[in-house]
């Protein structure tokens, strides 16, 4: 596999991996952390407590789950074929997003 898939501001984009250049991109629903996993000629991401599964080949969305009842919180996907070393600099990840919105909410309230 030629491509490489990153979850950046709301977005899921591919990248070529030989030379660099952006194959597709698809935006998603408006969040902090975008979380993708790759699997099986699928990029399923993970977007403003939305869950989407996308085409790897173009972005196409296939299916769209807004996972009721479970908010807009961070969240880790995972796969039967991730080690567990990625998965753990993903909630690593996620932690500092979260302490690093906090921090920049109680130094706004310092100014106030």
């Amino acid at each position: 596999m030629n491509d490489l898939f990153l979850g950046i501001h709301s977005h899921v984009v591919c990248i070529n991996k030989s030379d660099g250049n952006e194959v597709w991109r698809v935006k998603l629903k408006r969040a902090n952390l975008t979380n993708v996993c790759y699997e099986d000629n699928h990029v399923y991401a993970y977007a403003g407590g939305h869950l989407f599964c996308l085409s790897a080949k173009d972005g196409t969305i296939l299916w769209e789950n807004p996972l009721k009842g479970l908010g807009y919180s961070t969240c880790i996907i995972a796969n039967a074929h991730q080690s567990s070393s990625v998965v753990s600099s993903q909630v690593a990840a996620q932690q500092a997003v979260a302490v690093s919105g906090a921090t920049t909410a109680s130094a706004g309230d310092a100014w106030d």
